[in-house]
């Protein structure tokens, strides 16, 4: 409401980045008193649900808000219009990430996903001038309808079996109908909502809109959707699996579908990433493999529900993991293309000998390509050993053979661009291009730290799984 007031009274933009700032941080603060200070008894029948578990992810996709607001100041100030809307949109998206993380209602998960996606579309077509954002704004507008047409439909066929909204009072209406075999309805819905977080989550088969939104976003935009949106739906599905996968039917079901999905996404994810020569678009392949991986997580924790602090320590590592680099991959895009505020250059001829004149962007790019791979001392290489220890735990090994091809595939087309940044530059390229060196130091400082989370998190993972286990004190 301050934002909005602000907007109204006065447009200046770093004001507006000010009270964002000020209101994301004032957050995260209440919500470690919660979690520390407080012990909030919710009834069964409450619309939202807290629990530290919750609580700690909720924190994680406060700070994607604060990190997306800082690194895009740069970018809204050479903007000639529709400067403090941005933030606006950024505090809605975090308010339906919120929601979505403690909902316990259907309702109220609805009321989170569309506070997610409505606004995503104003971001994609945020700067008029960019090339295919109108294109891009439209596919996602159509695919997110085509989403939330899937869950509503799926809520009204579960609530139809159920007779109910309520997360918990559905679990105990499952547990109390175990050798009910008329719950054919609910079994649909569930896997509707499969489909809608599906879309959400670009995994095959619902995976076209993604490289042509990652390339006709501006990439700071496709930074936040890759980090923020990805985080968040991820989180829904594991709220999901946990409240409604409790008969062996559902298991079985459930455990197949996420099994086709997860195979069909690795495979052709790493095999559509290879021949791109557009980086946005190699990335934008490369996120639909890596949620592939991360589905593994959730066929574990379907086989084996008791063992929640392996399941959560690798999705936790995963997703910090997948975040941070990210983060630091389109950021180095964004400030390759600085101050161009009308394409960027995401071309992989356009980074051939970036080595030789932006030697600390070359160096933060390789180490974010290198853990995207998931080579050793990177927090990548410790993410992707989870993944393959839960694949041989489940003793799916045509799963764990699928998810070592893909990991050698996606080594390739990540070593490519690695190669290209080092290679004698263009003498076309340098003189038609003009390369400036740029003097955004915070950028750089946060491009700096990101790097050295991921080498430290890489070699020495403890800090991360004993915060996890920390949290699971108080997970119920």
């Amino acid at each position: 409401m301050i934002l909005c007031i602000n907007i109204i009274i006065k447009r200046d933009i770093f004001i507006s980045c000010l009270i964002t700032m000020i209101g994301l941080i004032t957050t995260i603060i209440s919500s470690i008193y919660l979690q520390f200070y407080t012990k909030i008894q919710f009834l069964h029948n409450n619309l939202f649900l807290y629990n530290n578990f919750y609580c700690f992810y909720t924190m994680i996709l406060i700070i994607i808000s604060i990190i997306t607001c800082l690194i895009v100041f740069s970018w809204l100030k050479n903007l000639p219009y529709n400067k403090d809307e941005f933030y606006l949109l950024i505090l809605i998206i975090s308010l339906g990430g919120m929601i979505n993380s403690y909902a316990n209602n259907f309702i109220v998960f609805f009321i989170g996903f569309e506070l997610i996606s409505i606004p995503f579309i104003g971001l994609i077509i945020y700067n008029m001038c960019y090339k295919k954002s109108m294109e891009a704004s439209i596919k996602y507008l159509v695919l997110s309808s085509i989403a939330s047409a899937f869950l509503i439909l799926g809520i009204a066929l579960i609530y139809i079996d159920c007779g109910t909204l309520n997360f918990t009072y559905i679990k105990y209406y499952i547990l109390h109908n175990l050798n009910n075999q008329n719950i054919h309805l609910y079994i649909i819905g569930l896997s509707f909502l499969l489909f809608s977080l599906g879309f959400k989550l670009s995994v095959v088969p619902f995976h076209l809109w993604t490289p042509d939104i990652y390339e006709g976003s501006p990439s700071l935009i496709s930074m936040f959707l890759s980090t923020f949106s990805k985080s968040t739906f991820l989180i829904c599905l594991y709220k999901l699996l946990i409240f409604f996968n409790l008969t062996e039917i559902n298991k079985l079901i459930i455990s197949n579908i996420l099994l086709s999905i997860s195979v069909l996404s690795i495979l052709f994810g790493n095999l559509m990433a290879i021949k791109q020569n557009n980086i946005k678009r190699l990335l934008g392949y490369a996120s639909i493999a890596h949620i592939g991986y991360i589905l593994i997580i959730f066929i574990y924790h379907i086989k084996y529900p008791q063992n929640t602090f392996l399941t959560l320590t690798a999705l936790s590592i995963y997703i910090i993991s997948y975040i941070l680099n990210n983060i630091g991959v389109f950021s180095i895009i964004y400030l390759h293309s600085y101050p161009n505020n009308i394409n960027d250059k995401d071309c992989l001829y356009n980074y051939r000998g970036l080595f030789w004149y932006k030697p600390l962007y070359t160096f933060v790019l390789t180490v974010m390509l290198l853990s995207l791979a998931g080579l050793p001392i990177t927090i990548g290489f410790i993410a992707k050993f989870y993944i393959i220890l839960l694949g041989i735990y489940i003793k799916l090994w045509y799963l764990v053979i699928c998810l070592i091809l893909g990991s050698v595939i996606s080594l390739y087309y990540y070593l490519r661009i690695i190669i290209t940044l080092y290679l004698e530059p263009s003498t076309l390229y340098v003189t038609n291009c003009n390369i400036q060196q740029n003097n955004i130091l915070y950028i750089n400082t946060i491009l700096v730290l990101i790097t050295v989370c991921t080498l430290l998190l890489g070699i020495y993972p403890t800090c991360i799984i004993q915060m996890v286990y920390k949290v699971l004190n108080y997970h119920i």
